[in-house]
């Protein structure tokens, strides 16, 4: 099983499948790599990179501070290790404030990120600036034992057409059997106050956005992600709960980024 040394020496597990430009991906909060089994078909084009950051999957839980950017050091050894040129990010939640970070550090490496339902303005989890009320509150949902909380917000940001099979399944590789409660915990600190604002200026490279289709007539998302692509009659986790069409779009989004190489 490969596995890659980070920057403070935490072993981080990944998987590669396929040849072609190297497109990794960045599941969201909490969540393994099992997460993108669904992408697979994209291998026929596409160098698939599937990433367990630390603390979650298979990689280390030994770090001692959980942040976006030493998140973004986790896929920065993964791609050096490799030794991958010219590569699409693809974040989804939490992941695409990950891509930023990463591509930050990569610098020339990269050809572009794909934002899934992330960097919505303000903070990934509310999509508007947090209040510190709002993030105590929601932090004081995580103390204890939260199991039942937590997995059924899981089951909460699917959309109604997910079948039970699905969203057991879901909730099995990102909920809190397979993670430590206390560094899931860090995970949802760490995502609640975050601005991408102060970083997104230094991106080397351009970002596409994929967003659910509730979020048509959301102003406020509209101003920032111009030209999003869409997908309809999906909750938050589009890339298995409408595969064909993910998959379809993220690949025409491939071949655009590809077009400015």
């Amino acid at each position: 099983m490969p596995y890659v040394k980070s920057f403070d020496g935490t072993k981080i597990y990944y998987e590669v499948k396929g040849e072609g430009t190297p497109l990794i991906l960045i599941p969201s909060c909490g969540v393994t790599l099992d997460y993108w089994k669904y992408q697979d078909p994209l291998a026929l084009k596409y160098k698939l990179v599937k990433i367990d950051v630390a603390g979650i999957g298979k990689s280390e839980r030994t770090r001692k501070e959980y942040t976006y950017p030493s998140l973004g050091e986790d896929v920065k050894a993964v791609i050096e290790k490799e030794q991958l040129d010219k590569v699409v990010i693809l974040g989804l939640g939490m992941g695409g404030a990950i891509a930023l970070e990463a591509a930050i550090l990569l610098k020339d490496k990269m050809l572009g990120i794909i934002s899934v339902d992330s960097l919505l303005p303000g903070t990934v989890y509310y999509g508007k600036k947090a209040t510190e009320e709002e993030i105590t509150e929601v932090m004081d949902l995580y103390k204890g034992n939260y199991q039942d909380y937590y997995d059924n917000l899981l089951r909460d940001m699917l959309g109604d057409r997910v079948s039970p099979e699905l969203i057991e399944w879901f909730v099995e590789i990102a909920g809190y059997k397979i993670n430590d409660p206390a560094i899931l915990r860090e995970m949802v600190r760490i995502m609640l106050p975050h601005d991408y604002h102060n970083i997104i200026d230094q991106v080397p490279c351009p970002i596409k956005y994929l967003l659910r289709g509730r979020y048509r007539t959301v102003d406020y998302v509209l101003e920032e992600q111009k030209n999003a692509r869409f997908i309809d009659n999906v909750g938050h986790n589009s890339n298995f709960e409408d595969p064909e069409t993910f998959n379809r779009i993220v690949d025409e989004l491939m071949q655009e980024l590809l077009e400015k190489k």
